[in-house]
């Protein structure tokens, strides 16, 4: 019975974590690398969950043939423990600093960790590092036992620092999320270490993860994967909400369109014609309002929602915009001009405009824009 009262929080884990994958993996975008190390922490976790209940159902057990399979799931315990820290860093990489500054061969350096625990933990079982099993069936912590947990809390200190030194580009929902995801596993991982015996390390990831997600479910679910724009279908759905609700504060969209990106794409490939897109968004963002964002309406196609009640301050933004495209024009070393055509227009709750008459006119206006860049050169 004391056994059953032991691995009951785990059991319940591993339910909700199945329950809540099979939820997630329907309404994410897997092909988005944030959401896949999301997915990849849930994924490792609800392992995790097995191995160490398996663990406490084995332990005392001594069949001779039970000794290598739980030489194997001990470690596969300790080394999906630093792996699941060091995918929370990327996907707190990722969610700060987007796609655009996140590549794999500048993190090798974070690799190195990993791959010291790994060899530790296959030499482990010849020298009893980090646990063994005693001619009685038991499991014993071995003398480098705390190594896969300094590991991970190098990670997890690592992305806490993140996270507090970029508190100043994130909304608050999203720094209070994040920040506070790592203190109840880090706590309940405290509290096993200390008090042997005690499961309480993975059902608290588990929840944890579920309560993030919660919390982060709209810019998981409808952010471009490439640039980090929003998706069409949440601009459209926020246009439509905005028009009915008819706030005093006006509004306005502006289209963004690059001129020849066929012409980069076919001259320098579609990777290249990637990387514009994704500077492209990053420029704009950075000349955005907190409540202002942009969205990828398809292609090379964008669209500003800008909080606005004048033309004027419509026009200041689209200015720093083309002076920011200017910039990045006359100081990049790539062999080509990133150049745009742009048309907006203030809301006007009067003419009651539907969202597909308001995004037409609009892009007519662009389109004019067009026209007469072409028609100068």
């Amino acid at each position: 019975m004391s056994l059953i009262f032991r691995i009951d929080n785990n059991i319940v884990a591993i339910i909700v974590s199945i329950m809540f994958f099979v939820n997630i993996s329907r309404s994410i975008d897997i092909k988005e690398v944030k959401n896949r190390a999301f997915v990849n922490m849930f994924i490792l976790n609800t392992f995790q969950l097995v191995f160490e209940t398996l663990t406490c159902i084995l332990d005392g057990q001594q069949y001779t043939w039970l000794v290598p399979v739980r030489i194997v799931i001990h470690s596969m315990l300790f080394i999906i423990l630093p792996l699941i820290a060091y995918q929370w860093y990327a996907f707190v990489d990722l969610w700060i600093n987007g796609n655009r500054n996140y590549r794999g061969e500048n993190k090798t350096l974070f690799l190195i960790p990993l791959i010291v625990n790994i060899i530790i933990v296959f030499i482990s079982p010849f020298f009893k590092l980090l646990f063994y099993i005693d001619s009685y069936g038991v499991y014993h912590r071995g003398i480098f036992f705390y190594t896969p947990v300094l590991i991970s809390y190098i990670y997890l200190i690592y992305s806490f620092i993140m996270i507090y030194s970029s508190k100043g580009r994130l909304n608050r929902r999203e720094f209070f999320s994040l920040l506070l995801f790592g203190v109840f596993p880090t706590i309940a991982s405290l509290f096993q270490v200390i008090f042997y015996g005690l499961l309480v390390i993975w059902s608290s990831v588990t929840f944890s993860l579920i309560i993030l997600y919660l919390y982060l479910q709209q810019k998981m679910m409808n952010i471009d994967y490439l640039t980090g724009a929003w998706t069409r279908e949440k601009f459209l759905n926020y246009l439509n909400s905005r028009i009915k609700e008819k706030k005093s504060r006006g509004f306005s969209i502006a289209f963004i369109d690059l001129n020849d990106f066929k012409e980069i794409n076919d001259t320098f490939g579609h990777n290249e014609g990637d990387k514009v897109l994704i500077e492209v968004v990053s420029i704009i963002n950075e000349i955005l309002e907190d409540d202002d964002f942009i969205t990828r309406y398809g292609g090379d196609e964008f669209i500003l929602f800008l909080n606005a009640d004048t033309e004027q301050e419509v026009k200041e933004i689209i200015r720093r915009i083309y002076e920011a495209l200017e910039n990045y024009n006359n100081s990049s070393k790539v062999p080509y001009d990133i150049e745009l055509s742009s048309g907006y227009e203030l809301y006007n709750f009067d003419d009651s405009m539907t969202v597909d008459e308001y995004i037409n006119r609009v892009d007519n206006l662009m389109y004019l824009d067009k026209k007469s860049k072409k028609v100068k050169k």
